[in-house]
């Protein structure tokens, strides 16, 4: 409507100017140019509005999926001009999907004094994303003419962390093959319930000397704690390049690191260790608190892409070598990829495997598996079928309306 009525007032004043030469009329002539300056004037007006602006950008640097958090932007003049109302959007990154369009925040800059604004942001997608730059608006005091200007901040980086969503199956099935302390000497599970006295090895707390025991007997004794489900679990997400299906934030790599998210956080707190094997560097040490590891473990889910050239069978093969005695492997699928039935078979030689399955026909179609059988073939369930292999077949957490818990 406003790029009409600049038209019309255009057209007009030409057709006046032509007019006006035609006829030899001076008062044309002059109509003419006082509608033309008044446009020339109001072009002006708006385009001074957008220049000369500082902004920053006050946020949490760490947000979960599916929450909403305040995105607060301070704006200040640097001219001692009167500027009339601006609008301002932050320029997200082109991946971060988020629940709502963002409208635009009004906003009057002050020489030298922050004004600030904001909005919420509700994040669908976990990733890691960067941004630096803001969109703002001006019109002239008519509201005819619009100008838009693109500002640079400081850049901005924040981590979004899959929300958690509840496994339905019985976690009991990932126990493992019942390791204990007595195994390796540690009591890593002394906020769990006792289990029986045994004798001291080098490496045990002596918090947990059993003095009555020890006094009966005349050798040092200890507790022995029950350290729940899995004292270790390896997880393997696949992440071989286009095994990815589905839209947004409801694909299967987001129910797989919704998944994990939950598990991770029940396990740990009941004294596991979790390592994200084909996500996190061998050699860096985990965090001992459960708190710091939980978080350890989000981050590196955040920064999952299903973008890798390598076989997956390969990473599966690898963990063999490095799983201790007595662990749980968890693996998740979408696709039935080649070689991966036969290394997931050689593994549970060695250890107990657990295999989530995500059928990617349950999802959304923008993304689909190519090149790949889905997960869910009957024969290549069956080819899963072996001893110490227990399988799970996930359902789509985004097709009801209970999608994120």
């Amino acid at each position: 409507m406003r790029r009409y009525a600049v038209l019309t007032i255009s057209v007009s004043a030409i057709f006046l100017l032509v007019v006006g030469a035609f006829l030899n009329t001076w008062p044309l002539f002059y109509m003419s140019t006082v509608m033309l300056v008044t446009l020339v004037l109001l072009k002006l007006q708006a385009w001074l509005a957008v220049r000369g602006l500082k902004f920053e950008r006050i946020a949490p640097q760490l947000i979960v999926a599916g929450e909403r958090v305040p995105m607060r932007i301070r704006v200040w003049s640097t001219i001692d001009i009167k500027r009339p109302l601006l609008l301002i959007v932050d320029d997200l990154p082109a991946g971060l999907d988020h629940s709502d369009d963002l409208k635009p925040l009004p906003v009057a800059p002050s020489y030298n004094t922050a004004v600030e604004t904001r909005y919420e942001l509700m994040p669908m997608r976990r990733g890691v994303y960067k941004w630096s730059k803001v969109l703002v608006t001006s019109y002239d005091s008519l509201g005819l003419i619009r100008v838009d200007a693109e500002y640079e901040t400081e850049p901005f980086e924040v981590t979004i962390h899959p929300a958690k969503i509840p496994v339905g199956f019985d976690l009991s099935a990932m126990s493992g093959w019942g390791a204990n302390q007595s195994d390796d000497g540690r009591n890593r599970g002394h906020g769990m319930e006792p289990r029986g006295v045994r004798e001291y090895v080098s490496g045990d707390s002596l918090r947990h000397v059993h003095w009555a025991s020890t006094a009966r007997t005349g050798k040092l004794q200890v507790k022995e704690f029950d350290t729940g489900f899995n004292t270790n679990l390896y997880v393997l997400l696949q992440l071989t390049a286009g095994t990815e299906a589905g839209s947004g934030g409801a694909t299967t790599l987001e129910a797989m690191c919704g998944h994990l998210a939950h598990l991770a956080d029940v396990l740990l707190q009941r004294g596991s260790t979790v390592e994200l094997s084909n996500l996190e560097p061998t050699e860096s040490a985990a965090a001992r608190a459960a708190g710091t590891r939980y978080r350890e473990i989000c981050d590196a889910l955040a920064a999952a892409t299903a973008d890798r050239a390598t076989r997956f069978a390969s990473e599966i093969d690898s963990i063999g070598t490095r799983a201790t005695p007595g662990s749980t492997v968890l693996i998740l699928l979408t696709s039935a990829e080649e070689g991966v039935a036969s290394a997931i078979r050689r593994l549970a030689h060695r250890r107990k495997v657990h295999v989530l399955l995500y059928d990617p026909s349950a999802y959304p179609k923008d993304k689909i598996v190519v090149n790949f059988l889905p997960c869910t073939d009957k024969d290549f369930i069956a080819s899963l079928a072996t001893e110490n292999v227990s399988i799970s077949i996930m359902p789509n957490p985004y097709a009801s309306e209970r999608q994120i818990a």
